[in-house]
């Protein structure tokens, strides 16, 4: 319940130590030659806070209020208004400073059960004879038909649509002011100015179980002294005098605050009937506007949908896709049908769309969506042709380099052959060039097993640890496996290929000091396999060193040619990177 505090004094630093000690959450109102001069009706619960000095300029209404009195003590106002017991308590200045805080939780109460005795007191002298008869509803239908109309054309803005209704209260319901308030989150809230109350104020459950226009000057509903002082307090707060309900099945979903008539009379029932009307048509329309609301916004999505998204479709469980649809697309939607599933087709050559479709469960119809990608495949013709002509290259480039090597001494035998008998080393050299040609041939059959060497489950771990084994390499491994969907027969190769050119450029240090670390990151299907390869005196055709633009290509041997196929074809990568004793061979290897 809240009961108001009217401070009756002209002195503003007086007035703000009172309001300091008042009780949290109370309304106060300073007194003013304005303040409550329409007067106030049975169940108004106020207590005054008088200054002696103010006392003359009290307005009548308040005068049965419960009153602390503070004035100075032995004057002659203060023993008077003692002696005629014109307050429930008698303060000096001093003493309201700082002691009437002790005194407004008694007071308040007092005030309180004065306002419901009054309350009871005037249903008492009530009758049913007093009662004006029931007039027949008789809306002026010109008046309505153009309510109407405001209403319908302002549907779309909720703001536009309160500012009809506020016009048609005072057409209608011959208003001279009314306020909205609307549900919200936490409460109640005003669509004008800054009135507020909670969702749990006794007004809300009030309202909810007994949803019937309030008229302040003619108290119908049920006996409840505490809804009806609450209800009391707020039609006084807000200048009201006709409380209305919009209430949707036991739910309070607003409330319709009306000042008095524009006329000066009092709201009768045809007023009333008029406003239980008012309030059903003001809920429905704010329904509909909610619901125009999110079509509006729909409406303007689907423009923009159909400006930047302009190949998108949607069928109905029996709808076919229109001619203009591409065959390809028309194809996919007929899959999504019978798989029931989202079905999709990537851009190639003779198809340049991207497309997708799939089956809309609401409606059991299908959506379906497309775009033309003929410039990315072109595009990736393009890569493709690219790549084969540099893959052609550098095939070229190494076979020249290997035959050229192992030609050059079978040349010169051939032609001291001619002439006379060939020395020692020149059959010697002849007979290391026969053996890289017929090692040039293994790599050649090498190269036609590529995509026919069997995949399984692998660890690279042990593979590399086995490796290192036959070949006497140091290998460092980590504590847990390595396992890859992988070619270890071509994996096998790869490595054995790489080591055993870098052994041979070292010349007379072979394997020796040479290290193979063997690492792994990630998880399932993006697992990696680091390989590097450390050591002095690195020298490997094709990776180290680095190839110079505009320099000398260094393709070097056909094994590691088809070694770096080896890798690339496990969506792996090999390079050179710095490392602590000099430049490393860096090798990363995924699942097949």
């Amino acid at each position: 319940m809240s009961t108001l505090y009217v401070l009756a004094t002209a002195d503003p630093e007086l007035a703000a130590a009172w309001e300091r000690q008042l009780p949290p959450g109370r309304s106060s109102l300073r007194l003013s030659p304005q303040a409550l001069s329409g007067g106030t009706q049975p169940g108004f619960a106020a207590v005054v806070i008088l200054d002696a000095t103010a006392e003359p300029d009290l307005p009548v209404a308040l005068a049965r209020c419960p009153t602390i009195y503070v004035g100075e003590p032995r004057s002659v106002p203060f023993e008077q208004a003692r002696m005629s017991a014109r307050a429930r308590t008698f303060l000096s200045y001093e003493e309201s400073v700082s002691r009437l805080g002790e005194f407004l939780p008694l007071v308040e109460e007092i005030a309180e059960k004065q306002s419901m005795m009054e309350l009871l007191l005037e249903k008492a002298r009530r009758t049913e004879a007093t009662r004006a008869p029931v007039r027949a509803v008789t809306p002026d239908p010109a008046e309505w038909w153009d309510f109407f109309e405001g209403a319908i054309d302002n549907l779309d803005s909720r703001d536009r649509l309160l500012s009809e209704f506020r016009r048609a209260s005072r057409h209608l319901l011959r208003a001279s002011h009314a306020v909205f308030f609307l549900r919200e989150t936490d409460g109640f809230r005003a669509d004008r100015g800054t009135s507020f109350f909670d969702a749990d104020d006794p007004i809300v459950a009030f309202l909810e179980n007994h949803p019937a226009v309030i008229d302040g000057a003619n108290w119908d509903a049920p006996a409840d002294p505490v809804a009806e002082l609450a209800v009391r307090n707020r039609l006084a707060l807000w200048g009201a005098r006709l409380l209305v309900p919009i209430h949707d099945n036991g739910r309070l979903l607003g409330l319709i605050v009306l000042g008095v008539r524009d006329d000066g009379q009092p709201y009768d029932e045809n007023d009333r009937m008029r406003a239980v009307i008012f309030a059903r048509l003001l809920r429905q329309c704010l329904v509909k506007a909610a619901q125009l609301a999110r079509l509006n916004n729909l409406a303007e999505q689907l423009n923009l949908g159909a400006k930047y998204l302009p190949r998108t479709l949607v069928l109905g469980a029996d709808e076919s896709a229109p001619r203009h649809v591409p065959v390809v697309v028309r194809d996919l939607i007929g899959r999504a049908r019978r798989s029931r599933e989202v079905c999709r087709v990537a851009p190639m050559e003779g198809q340049p769309f991207r497309a997708s479709a799939g089956v809309i469960v609401e409606t059991g119809g299908v959506w379906a969506y497309w775009e033309e990608a003929s410039g990315e495949v072109h595009d990736a013709a393009a890569r493709q042709r690219a790549g084969r002509r540099e893959l052609l290259r550098e095939l070229a480039l190494t076979f020249s380099h290997e035959m050229g090597n192992s030609l050059v001494s079978l040349a010169t035998f051939r032609q001291a052959a001619e002439g006379q008998t060939a020395p020692a080393a020149l059959l010697h050299a002849a007979k290391a060039d026969i053996a890289r040609l017929e090692a040039l041939n293994q790599h050649l059959g090498m190269m036609q097993l590529l995509h026919e060497a069997e995949r399984r489950a692998t660890d690279v771990r042990e593979l590399m640890q086995q490796i290192g084994a036959e070949l006497e390499l140091r290998v460092e491994v980590g504590p847990d496996p390595v396992p890859l969907n992988a070619a270890p027969r071509l994996l096998e190769f790869a490595l054995r290929a790489l080591i055993g050119t870098l052994a041979e450029n070292r010349a007379d240090l072979g394997v020796r000091d040479l290290t193979l670390q063997v690492r792994s990151t990630g998880e399932g299907a993006e697992r990696t396999a680091l390989l590097s390869v450390k050591g002095k005196r690195l020298e490997l055709e094709g990776i180290l060193p680095e190839p110079v633009l505009n320099g000398v290509p260094n393709q070097g041997r056909l094994a590691v040619f088809i070694a770096k196929e080896i890798i690339r074809l496990h969506h792996g990568e090999i390079h050179a990177g710095p490392g602590i004793e000099g430049t490393e061979i860096l090798i990363s290897l995924r699942s097949l």
